[in-house]
């Protein structure tokens, strides 16, 4: 059964409403009539079963909660956030959109000397945001994730390795050739063997179009980054976060 996101402030005493897109998937799309069930979630873990009451005029959905559903538990030895260097619309879009599926849970585009997309106007910058926030709702339904990863705003490299906590990792296709599989399990296994009760906090750096550079790869093992890379061949972008984010959540014990 598909899931429909309700914002948390839409919920209050037992009853629920729902506006705008998520309304229109419900009458439009699908054709939900009043006296049908759906599932709800709010995006912070929470997942209900409620019933439509009423459809009305302005397209809006008001019902009634009938129960609290227990939401599928993620296993989460780790947290995994990906600091992706940002992409063109299409390629960040998939990033955003499988990241999501595969339990990344922060996003935070970053931008380098290489980075070709621009954001320089507060209003491009905000209507991207919005943009990227949908595609990240829309692959948490399909999903069926309670729970929406986090999307930060854009920073800059240097900004962004420098303030890491936890295991920081750099996939760079200088690299190529070098099998992940070694590299990674060995971090992977040090790391949580080294973090005793605290929760361990895994920050996944993968390039844009053109890549890292010699410096910032240089300037990231400084800051005791562990720099992989994936296999023979040169990845684009958008593949190299993908099969990177698989391999770690695979490690973990997550896939």
């Amino acid at each position: 059964m598909p899931q429909f996101y309700l914002a948390p402030e839409s919920l209050k005493d037992k009853t629920f409403l729902l506006k705008g897109p998520e309304a229109f998937h419900v009458t439009k799309v699908l054709r939900y009539r009043e006296g049908q069930t759906l599932v709800l979630f709010d995006g912070k873990g929470g997942r209900y079963e409620g019933v439509i009451q009423k459809i009305h005029g302005d397209g809006s959905v008001s019902g009634a909660l009938t129960a609290i559903l227990q939401a599928a538990q993620e296993r989460k030895p780790a947290s995994l956030r990906l600091y992706q260097g940002l992409l063109k619309a299409s390629h960040w879009d998939l990033v955003l959109e499988k990241g999501t599926e595969l339990g990344v849970e922060a996003f935070i585009p970053v931008l380098t000397p290489r980075t070709v997309v621009l954001l320089h106007e507060a209003e491009r910058r905000k209507a991207k945001q919005e943009r990227w926030s949908r595609v990240i709702l829309a692959a948490a339904k399909q999903c069926q994730r309670p729970k929406l990863p986090e999307l930060r705003e854009p920073i800059e490299f240097r900004e962004a390795v420098r303030g890491c906590q936890g295991l920081t990792l750099l996939a760079w296709e200088g690299l190529s050739g070098a099998a992940a599989s070694g590299s990674l399990r060995l971090a992977l296994r040090e790391a949580d063997q080294n973090r005793g009760r605290e929760s361990l906090g895994i920050n996944l750096f993968v390039g844009p179009e053109g890549g890292f550079t010699e410096e910032e790869v240089e300037l990231a093992e400084s800051l005791g980054a562990v720099v992989f890379g994936l296999g023979p061949r040169i990845l684009r972008a958008e593949t190299a976060a993908i099969a990177a984010v698989s391999l770690i959540q695979y490690e973990l014990g997550s896939l």
